[in-house]
């Protein structure tokens, strides 16, 4: 399968900024322009796994190469699904290729005082995305969000993330009750659609 902004190109410029750049700020805005070039590509979803699951969102790994310094992948989001509060604990960006979301993004209030395993969160910002635009997550600050698809349609993201997030431990948070709850979000599918 080929395509415009072939895989082998994409890790050549995302590898030319993590050569220079340890700073997530820095990384997600030099990367920004590669994910824009990405959600321009017609057909980068395979037909088989445009289909959303019945009872959550896809998580499809399109693209990773063997040392897993990134991972893209794409998320395919039924009527009505979500994703619960969640941290990533790595940097990471978001694009919408097809449809619109609602992103809820939430800042700690508790500056680390509160008890191991408990955190006060507050709502930062709801906004809804549609086709084209870019998100990014990175921690401190700009970690935990909530994602869903409020509408009738299938929604399709593109995310690019610093580590292959399929096997990164990472949190569900709670923010009406400050708990958390370790995580692995696992790929549905055994091994990337576009091999390295």
């Amino acid at each position: 399968m080929s395509i415009k902004y072939p895989f082998s190109e994409l890790e050549h410029d995302i590898r030319s900024v993590l050569a220079v750049n340890q700073d997530y700020s820095a990384i997600v805005d030099q990367i920004r322009p590669f994910l824009e070039k990405l959600l321009q590509t017609e057909n980068l979803v395979p037909a088989s796994y445009l289909k959303p699951q019945a009872d959550k969102y896809a998580q499809y790994l399109l693209y990773k190469p063997e040392d897993e310094a990134f991972s893209v992948i794409a998320f395919v989001w039924g009527a009505g699904q979500k994703a619960p509060v969640h941290d990533h604990l790595i940097w990471g960006l978001v694009g919408v290729y097809t449809g619109e979301l609602v992103e809820t993004r939430y800042r700690r209030i508790d500056n680390g005082l509160a008890a191991a395993q408990q955190f006060i969160l507050e709502i930062a910002k709801t906004i809804q995305v549609v086709k084209g635009d870019i998100s990014f997550v990175y921690p401190p600050k700009y970690d935990i969000h909530g994602v869903s698809n409020l509408s009738d349609d299938t929604a399709i993201t593109i995310h690019i993330y610093g580590a292959d997030i399929g096997k990164k431990p990472r949190h569900i948070h709670d923010p009406l009750t400050g708990s958390l709850r370790d995580v692995v979000t696992k790929h549905d599918n055994a091994e990337a659609i576009y091999l390295s």
